[in-house]
């Protein structure tokens, strides 16, 4: 058995950037699989994204320590932008950013950047990372986000009931008694910082949600559920259960439908032939489809 270090003591963070997955449409999309690593237990904690913006990463830490049902008390990291402004080296600290400062303080936990091109500082994430790399032997065979997220769940859930080589022991198993010595939480408000900030509404009949008065569609499976929608430049994310499950491009058109959610609209399409332009501009525009 090999334990470098004490129960509750470190966790380490690493991401898999740029994984591609493929659609059963032959459509590609790129996504980032961000990794949290309890050192003592191996256990470990991920989650898909689609961008690596800084509210992101410091979302997926957050959720992962609730997740864990405490906080380690120190973070080892590598040299991420998102974190680091200027990276450590053999004579002087790390220089981090303003927001990953207020996190770790929130948290009241210490960060421990990683000396460039020093992968052994932080290998059981990197080796972990291998992992992910299952989800290419699905590619062609996903159906949508949704179902990337899925393979990853199952993925990670075989990981963490195997036994780690290091620990003779199932990650589970050592999980359940390294959460113990975890720190506890901060209060619900402090954590609430660093959730996804997310504008709910409710998927129509015709699995079309509304931004601005267009409509944007999503997987019929969320038809009835309420989505969550954010804003990211010029992009609408659209999530389930802080999931991502789709992303459009925000446009001035009236109906914004991808073609992987498989939706047809023939009926009403052919009804709409018949009537002038701007008849239909202004009954489009006052849809209701909640």
């Amino acid at each position: 058995m090999c334990f470098e270090t004490k129960p509750g003591e470190q966790a380490q963070f690493d991401m898999k950037e740029k994984v591609q997955t493929i659609f059963e449409t032959g459509e590609v999309v790129k996504t980032y699989i961000p990794t949290l690593t309890l050192s003592w237990s191996r256990a470990n904690f991920r989650k898909l994204t689609l961008d690596t913006k800084v509210e992101t990463l410091l979302s997926f830490l957050a959720e992962s320590f609730e997740e864990m049902g405490g906080v380690p008390k120190t973070l080892v990291i590598d040299n991420l932008k998102q974190f680091v402004e200027k990276p450590r080296t053999s004579n002087s600290e790390a220089l981090l950013t303003a927001k990953f400062i207020e996190f770790c303080k929130d948290y009241d936990i210490k960060p421990l950047p990683s000396m460039p091109y020093r992968p052994q500082t932080k290998g059981k994430t990197e080796t972990q990372n291998k992992v992910v790399d299952q989800l290419k032997n699905y590619n062609g065979k996903y159906k949508d986000l949704m179902h990337v997220h899925e393979i990853l769940a199952i993925i990670n859930k075989e990981d963490n009931e195997s036994i780690s080589q290091a620990t003779k022991f199932p990650r589970v198993f050592l999980l359940e008694k390294e959460k113990g010595d975890l720190n506890p939480l901060p209060r619900k408000e402090i954590r609430q910082k660093y959730h996804l900030k997310l504008n709910e509404v409710k998927v129509s009949n015709e699995s079309l949600i509304s931004y601005k008065q267009n409509k944007y569609s999503v997987p019929k499976k969320f038809i009835g559920s309420k989505v969550g929608l954010s804003v990211k430049g010029h992009e609408l994310h659209i999530y389930y259960n802080n999931k991502i499950i789709t992303i459009h491009q925000i446009s001035n058109n009236l109906l914004n439908i991808k073609n992987e959610h498989d939706l047809m609209y023939e009926n009403y399409h052919k009804k709409l032939e018949d009537k002038p332009n701007e008849t239909i501009m202004n009954e489009m525009r006052h849809i209701n489809y909640d």
